[in-house]
This record gives structure tokens, sequence and C-alpha cells, in this order.
């Protein structure tokens, strides 16, 4: 009878560990997982993402066409949830053919908002003085989020897994 509590044990341990290990690869890509990317817009806009103490649950994607030389192209609604308080993140995905063509797209917005990209994760970022606009790159895919305050977007970005 212990040996059959230890194997059950060691099995639920096993799986555990196995199951964290996955969770944090698909959490945690790097940009070469993204360059160029291959998989459907639709398998990254999760139903409902989080980070730390924050869930966002996607309210709606619909496709994008005004994202000019992209694959695919997705604008997205996800509802920020937190301490009793919901808060409207909307946002727009697209992959490019390439990294390049990413990059090309997020210095664009960069200029015509007068800002300075910076580097993240292999990619670049942007983001507006007040914070309530951010956008990235990492790989081919192209991000960008928009959210009456600075706070909600800054923790989309924390929480999307690209």
């Amino acid at each position: 009878m212990k040996k059959q509590t230890n194997l059950i044990a060691l099995a639920l341990l096993l799986m555990l560990v196995l199951g964290c290990g996955l969770m944090n690869n698909i959490a945690k890509r790097s940009s070469t997982d993204f360059n160029p990317y291959k998989g459907k817009l639709s398998e990254l806009l999760q139903p409902e993402i989080s980070s730390s103490l924050v869930k966002f649950k996607l309210s709606g994607t619909v496709d994008a066409p005004s994202y000019t030389g992209a694959t695919e192209a997705k604008a997205f609604t996800y509802m920020q949830e937190g301490s009793g308080v919901s808060v409207k993140v909307d946002g727009g995905l697209a992959n490019y053919p390439s990294a390049a063509q990413a990059n090309e797209k997020i210095a664009d917005i960069a200029k015509k908002n007068k800002g300075t990209l910076t580097k993240k994760n292999g990619g670049q970022r942007f983001a507006t003085p007040d914070g309530g606009t951010i956008a990235w790159t990492n790989g081919s895919l192209f991000c960008v989020v928009t959210s009456s305050f600075a706070k909600p977007a800054s923790n989309f970005e924390e929480a999307a897994s690209f």
C-alpha cells in the first residue's frame, strides 16, 4: 500500500513539474518563435490571459485589413478585471512576412507620434507619453494596445505571450 501511495505521489509531482514547464514555455516565447510567426493570430488571442493580479477577458476580435502588408491582422478588445473594476483595452495584432516589416510599422507609428523606439526582447517598443498607447514587435508580430488609462495598456503588454 505504501509503495502505491509513493508511486501516485511521484506521478502527481511529475505531472506538476512537466505542466509548469509547458506553461512557462508557452507564456515566455522568445522572438525567434515569432520570426516569422507561422500560426493563426487567434491562437495568440486567448479567451483569458493574466499577469500577477490582473486578468484580461477577450470581448471580441475582427479581421483588420488596415494593416497594409500584413499576412493576417486582428483587432481585439479585452476587459481588464481586477479589484472589482473593469477597464477596456483595445488593440491590434498583425503578422508581417518578416521582423523587418514589423519593425518598419512600429517605426512609422513612433514617427507619426513624435516618439522614440526602445528595444524590447529582440524587438522594439513605443509608448505615448501618457502611457495610454503602447506598441511592440516580437519577430514578425506587431501589437498595439490603447486604453483610457496607462496602467491597463502596460498590464496587457506584460500579460501577452507575444
